[in-house]
């Protein structure tokens, strides 16, 4: 099956059925006739004739820091959504936070037949820069933000401020703050940066002896949780930077007894989709992850149409879910 004998039997000119299967225009009268004819026969276009016909293969390579994460999957669904309405296919590495796979991967699609790349980075390095400088195709920086890179991020600062805030409104006194490494500018140096900013607002001074950094799981929040105790600090709040750090949190102090609400209330950024159903329902700030790897999608096939692509960047918005573990 060729597209010549795609082009007799819907009665239209090979150009027209060419122009059809790469986006070009067509008439809508003739769009049907070559849809139905495709339809009947199951006809696939070679990927390698398209590609010798527009420089493109409809590839995209997309690098994710760790598969498993909530957050990351609602990412790579938005990118999804939008690639697959334009025809084009994903190519997914996952690097499982392993610095030095990110910058192989980044290599490994800077050299292959993919159009543009997204790449979800969490500590941006120098040599990341670097590989993204020497990039002769489009890259779009997913979920960070550098001028240099055109870039789609979340509103860490003002999630932090906001999961903060309802703590302090909710008469919290001293507030305990479980976050992640400085090194990762967007969950951990912009998130800590929300919550204190939160806690001078209302005159609260951060103890240094309440903070913990951890890693970004369930059982990293268990230990977090643990090691707060066992400092012997005292604390009625507990921010902490991820919906799963909060879930350990949680876990842990049911187990020594400490009740949420009651006697420790807690916030957490991120609206994990087991917020609603943990016991008792957390309070938690929705980053729109999903928008974002969709607004991600969209800006690298913009990226990737453009003769000389530009570099923008796009802040998704936040939105404060208040639930029964910072009620009164």
């Amino acid at each position: 099956m060729t597209i010549n004998t795609i082009a007799k039997m819907a009665g239209v000119s090979p150009a027209t059925v060419s122009r059809y299967l790469n986006q070009g225009y067509v008439s809508e009268e003739k769009k049907e006739r070559i849809r139905t004819v495709i339809e009947q026969t199951g006809y696939t276009p070679s990927p390698s004739a398209q590609m010798l016909r527009t420089g493109k293969n409809h590839l995209i390579g997309v690098i994710v820091p760790r598969i498993n994460s909530e957050p990351v999957a609602e990412m790579v669904e938005g990118i999804t959504s939008i690639m697959t309405q334009s025809s084009y296919q994903i190519l997914l590495a996952n690097t499982g936070n392993q610095v030095e796979k990110e910058l192989e991967f980044l290599k490994i699609f800077r050299s292959n037949n993919v159009d543009g790349v997204i790449f979800m980075g969490t500590l941006m390095s120098k040599r990341h820069l670097t590989l993204m400088r020497s990039y002769q195709k489009p890259i779009v920086l997913l979920a960070q933000q550098e001028e240099i890179i055109p870039s789609v991020y979340f509103d860490d600062y003002q999630a932090a401020y906001l999961a903060t805030e309802i703590l302090l409104k909710r008469n919290c006194q001293k507030i305990a703050y479980i976050g992640v490494t400085l090194k990762d500018r967007a969950v951990g140096r912009n998130r800590r940066i929300g919550f204190t900013d939160a806690m001078t607002q209302y005159h609260c001074i951060p103890d240094e002896a309440c903070m913990v950094e951890t890693q970004f799981d369930m059982e990293d929040g268990y230990e977090a949780a643990r090691i707060l105790l066992k400092r012997g600090g005292s604390f009625d709040g507990i921010f902490c930077a991820t919906a799963e750090i909060a879930f350990g949190v949680m876990s842990f102090l049911r187990q020594n007894h400490i009740i949420v609400p009651d006697q420790v209330k807690i916030s957490a950024v991120g609206n994990n989709s087991l917020a609603k159903l943990y016991d008792p329902p957390l309070t938690t700030v929705s980053l729109s992850h999903r928008t974002g790897g969709s607004e991600a999608a969209a800006m690298l096939l913009d990226l990737i149409q453009e003769q000389e692509p530009t570099i923008r960047s796009e802040k998704m918005i936040c939105c404060l879910h208040e639930r029964k573990s910072t009620l009164p």
